[in-house]
């Protein structure tokens, strides 16, 4: 097992927990923008297409950029997890 009482601070992890969590964060908070159909809101829209309007849902912009966020920032926070396993021993 690895010693655990040195609590050896590693900066890089820090930083990387830190960005990967931001990425993670504000791709799931842009997730709400990235579907739905284009000019307008989705709640105002169902009056115009009706409620089978559903199958007009599409990618918007933002999904540019939101959906890489969460899966970057998915990506960091598993690199730091594992990378904290093996520095611990597990635990």
């Amino acid at each position: 097992m690895a010693d655990n009482t040195k609590n050896d601070v590693f900066p890089f992890d820090l930083a990387l927990l830190v960005a990967g969590g931001l990425c993670l964060g504000f791709g799931i908070v842009n997730l709400f923008y990235s579907f739905g159909w284009p000019g307008g809101d989705m709640n105002s829209n169902f009056a115009l297409v009706g409620f089978s309007g559903l199958d007009n849902i599409e990618l918007l912009p933002a999904s540019n950029y939101s959906i890489p966020l969460v899966v970057i920032g998915g990506i960091m926070l598993i690199i730091v997890n594992a990378g904290a396993w093996k520095k611990t021993g597990g635990y």
